[in-house]
């Protein structure tokens, strides 16, 4: 498999489309022209080198100097005022700001990254494409990734607003698919009535454009968490990955799955690829640290989380990762000070603080994990809760049978977490209890075993 590679590259261009779309923009790398809503742009020379190679490397950094290099070839001389001159003319094209950047984002000691999501421009699909449907599609992406309550409102907003613009748009549609998924994976919502509507939006996505990569990867998602159609969903993700293999968010959702499933080194590779096509998503990294954590490399957890953590500081889902990972490794205070922050910044996430009540039980402070434990109970009244989070709770306590009353129970309502419950390390102390192998069984996960760093 590969290895890690530096965020700041210098490295051979990776290859795209020689035509491709972000926002209401349309770049032909072919004869090097841009063109908005159709209508073409004049962009000189080196500021069109510039997008060129922003493109061809997007969501990773592109030092000065490297820029210098591409633009001015076996030329040694300070070429700064230049440079500053030609990302300012590209700039003033996009209709880009440096201070609140929508597509060229600065950063002092790194260079410049393109931010937005790029589609590749494919001949031969039928239809004509919204360029304001995509647009909003690609402002809901930005909204989605972040991960929180509050953005994912906005996603749905923004995919909504782009099915107003256009009906038929099978992005907008299977974006609305993952953003259902993940109300139902951060209890914000029904899950049984957020996993109907995902497999309806999926389903639409995949008639409006079969050739689109996002759809059958919606499509795979619904497989894996509605159906547990483990064959189904891998059948799915890989019609994605023929279609479109630079699509970071087709490989993360692959690498999940492929976690899920037990097959921990398909799922690094995966979350590799992920790693270039985004490198600096502090939600790649998450991923990725969530996949070590699953295969028993707590350590390399903690360093993809303090990667999310350096971009994203209060990114609450890369404090809850860390956290996991800590309690693993037996390093309990640095655990359940990473739980409060995850709280403090994301909000009282039922999947926090069901960790942070097995984290106090493992680290015998039963006092608070009771509170812990009563605080999940009062949250269960208020909003949905998953019951694989009482599970989990339970299981720190080392009260196996009720953990497994509660798997039971999820396994019932067909709780979307319960795809994890194959390799989840928090609860190796039930697998030899007859009742949870039943349970893998039922969901027809009964062959995996975890071992050490692997999984057979």
């Amino acid at each position: 498999m590969p290895t890690d590679q530096e965020e700041v590259i210098s490295s051979p261009l990776t290859c795209v489309s020689r035509k491709v779309r972000f926002g209401t923009f349309e770049a032909d790398l072919e004869d090097r022209s841009l063109s908005k809503s159709g209508r073409r742009i004049k962009l000189q020379g080196k500021p069109f080198q510039i997008l060129e190679l922003l493109l061809k490397n997007r969501g990773s950094f592109i030092t000065r100097a490297e820029l210098t290099r591409r633009l001015w070839p076996d030329l040694y001389v300070n070429f700064d005022h230049n440079l500053n001159t030609a990302v300012n003319a590209l700039r003033k094209a996009l209709g880009d700001s440096s201070q609140n950047p929508c597509f060229i984002e600065t950063r002092s000691g790194l260079g410049y990254r393109f931010i937005a999501p790029v589609h590749e421009v494919v001949t031969g699909r039928g239809g004509a494409i919204n360029p304001r449907a995509l647009e909003h599609c690609a402002q809901a992406r930005y909204f989605l990734n972040k991960l929180t309550q509050e953005d994912l409102h906005k996603s749905m907003a923004y995919y909504q607003a782009a099915l107003s613009e256009d009906p038929g748009c099978g992005m907008a549609h299977a974006g609305l698919a993952e953003t259902y998924c993940l109300f139902a994976l951060m209890n914000m919502a029904s899950p049984g009535q957020m996993l109907a509507r995902a497999k309806s939006s999926a389903m639409t996505a995949v008639e409006a454009d079969p050739d689109l990569a996002e759809a059958h990867a919606a499509l795979a998602s619904v497989k894996r968490y509605v159906d547990w159609d483990w064959e189904g969903a891998d059948g799915e993700y890989r019609r994605a990955l023929e279609l479109s293999t630079s699509c970071a968010a087709v490989h993360r959702a692959y690498g999940l799955h492929l976690s899920a499933v037990g097959n921990a080194e398909g799922a690094l590779e995966e979350l590799w690829w992920a790693h270039q096509l985004d490198a600096t998503s502090p939600a790649v990294n998450v991923e990725a640290a969530w996949v070590r954590y699953l295969a028993r490399d707590f350590a390399g957890a903690q360093e993809h989380c303090w990667k999310a953590l350096v971009l994203e500081p209060k990114f609450a889902a890369a404090q809850h990762m860390l956290g996991l990972a800590c309690e693993r490794m037996r390093m309990y205070d640095e655990a359940l000070i990473e739980f409060q922050n995850a709280l403090a910044c994301g909000g009282e996430q039922p999947a926090v603080v069901a960790s942070l009540a097995h984290a106090y039980a493992e680290a015998g402070k039963h006092g608070e994990a009771g509170e812990t434990l009563e605080r999940l109970r009062q949250l269960s009244a208020q909003r949905p809760v998953s019951p694989y989070w009482h599970a989990i709770a339970y299981a720190g306590f080392g009260q196996n049978d009720r953990a497994i009353e509660w798997l039971e129970k999820s396994r019932q309502e067909r709780d979307v977490w319960l795809v994890w419950v194959a390799v989840e390390p928090r609860l190796d102390n039930l697998r030899a209890e007859a009742r949870f192998e039943s349970l893998l069984s039922v969901m027809g996960l009964a062959a995996l075993r975890p071992s050490g760093n692997s999984l057979i």
